[in-house]
């Protein structure tokens, strides 16, 4: 018989089901287990559940690995800060990996405070001679310079971080790769003394806050890293290391430690910017004299670096800077001049043109005081008044010529020993005396300058001098003036300070 035959008989007939009649459910009865058997089969099942466990954690995909954060603090007897400082980084939204407190060369209770902080390393330093730079150079070779850390914050011990400060300067400096440090923008309490304090921490707000608008306007870049807060990429830092040969980022070449890694930095072909969103508050000097000393040691430190590197894009806008703030001086010390001059011999005709340029520069005031963070009314008074922010570049003036007689004479002084004194109120230095030599000089020239002016000079002169001084000051005047009114109309794109 064919196969082709077959095949019907090989399909097996369909089941026959009766309508209306329903198919008894057969159900084996269960073997109960005995207890020895019921362990015996968790035990199986536990067994395999690990080794799949175990497979799947093998074999998963791979991720990326997340980056490493380092904080270093260096600390000079800061007991009344470092509580404050150690409790905003330890609750950051993104903790840190490594704490270390620099202890140098503590006499209060600085060590002591910083132990009662859990997870936070305490590194004693003993006859360190190079202040922050020495503390920061220690701690860098205990903990970062074997590399097992990817990102390497450097913070002054009165600092205190807003909660995401440190998760906003990783994230920027990670974004960018070019980007070889990011610092914080920074902002200051309310002065909590009396009123003269609280003018000086006014002052000192807008200060900062035309210094972090200048780098927005270059589109956040900044040649001075600032100490107060900054994370700065490891590969970086070690490439300034390996170059320039020495055990730290840092040198204690220059009283400007800040500055001068940045522009090493900046050699290299790496960028260094300022932050978006991450803040830190910063102390602000109580006094006049603390203020004094901090701006002698910023300015002197300043112009070494400057004088001795040659001009290049980096440092122009330091001299630009410098050239800036004489121009200023230069051109109030002439308008008083030839006030006096003018009215001595009734030639001096009012114009109210006068006050354009004072009216310009209380606006940029108030623009300054408006993009500040965490502003108040008293801050917007301050602004508008003008004669606050008159007397600031005055004291900003005499600052920064002392600082050039200084460097030009040759005289060389432990500027952080300076600062520190002076922050402490114990008088440093001769800034008394050069502050009482410079009135007495001035006094001294303008005496012999009206004498001859009065006795001596020719009617021709005098009006020689008037003609040329007048227009030329004129000159001056408009190019400033247009220039406030550039920095005035100069869109923010919605970046504050």
């Amino acid at each position: 018989m064919a196969v082709q035959e077959l095949a019907p008989l090989l399909v097996p007939p369909a089941p026959r089901v009766v309508e209306g009649t329903v198919l008894p459910r057969l159900e084996v009865p269960q073997q109960r287990q005995s207890l020895v058997e019921r362990i015996a089969d968790g035990a199986v099942s536990a067994r395999r559940a690990i080794e799949v466990t175990i497979h799947r954690l093998r074999y998963r995909p791979a991720t990326r690995r997340t980056a490493r954060m380092a904080v270093l603090i260096p600390a000079h007897n800061e007991q009344d800060d470092i509580e404050a400082c150690l409790a905003s980084v330890l609750a950051q939204t993104r903790t840190p990996d490594l704490v270390v407190v620099i202890a140098d060369n503590c006499t209060d209770d600085t060590v002591a405070l910083a132990r009662r902080f859990r997870g936070v390393k305490v590194l004693e330093t003993s006859g360190n001679t190079d202040a922050k730079v020495g503390a920061l150079a220690a701690g860098y070779a205990e903990f970062v310079a074997g590399g097992a850390f990817d990102v390497m914050v450097s913070m002054d011990a009165d600092v205190a971080l807003e909660e995401t400060c440190l998760a906003d300067l990783e994230a920027e400096l990670l974004k960018t790769p070019s980007a070889a440090a990011v610092s914080a923008k920074y902002h200051f309490a309310e002065g909590s003394g009396g009123w003269f304090n609280r003018q000086l921490v006014r002052a000192q707000k807008l200060d900062f806050t035309q210094f972090q608008m200048r780098a927005n306007e270059r589109g956040r870049r900044t040649t001075i890293v600032g100490g107060q807060c900054s994370a700065f990429r490891f590969g970086a830092i070690d490439e300034v290391v390996r170059t320039h040969r020495r055990p730290a980022p840092w040198t204690n070449e220059t009283a400007t430690e800040d500055a001068q890694l940045g522009l090493e930095l900046q050699e290299l072909g790496w960028t260094t910017v300022m932050s978006t969103t991450a803040r830190a508050q910063v102390g602000a000097m109580p006094t006049l004299r603390a203020l004094s000393g901090q701006r002698s040691k910023w300015n002197a430190g300043l112009i070494a670096l400057m004088t001795s590197m040659p001009l290049s894009k980096r440092t122009l806008p330091f001299w630009l800077q410098h050239i800036g703030l004489g121009l200023n001086m230069l051109m109030r010390l002439a308008f008083v001049a030839l006030l006096a001059a003018s009215a001595s011999v009734s030639q001096f005709v009012w114009s109210w043109w006068w006050l354009t340029p004072t009216v310009l520069a209380a606006l940029y005031q108030l623009k300054m005081a408006h993009l500040s963070p965490r502003r108040t009314t008293a801050d917007y008074v301050f602004a508008a008044l003008w004669l606050p922010g008159e007397a600031w570049l005055w004291f900003s003036g005499w600052n920064t010529t002392k600082a050039w007689v200084t460097h030009l004479l040759g005289r060389q002084r432990d500027l952080w020993a300076a600062q520190a004194a002076a922050e402490r109120g114990v008088k440093a230095g001769n800034g008394s005396g050069a502050l009482m030599g410079t009135l007495l000089g001035a006094v001294v020239l303008s005496s012999v300058g009206a004498w001859y002016w009065l006795t001596q000079a020719s009617v021709e002169f005098q009006r020689l001098v008037l003609t040329v001084g007048w227009r030329s000051l004129a000159v001056l005047t408009i190019a400033a003036s247009l220039l406030l009114v550039v920095k005035l109309l100069r869109p923010t794109r919605g970046l504050t300070a």
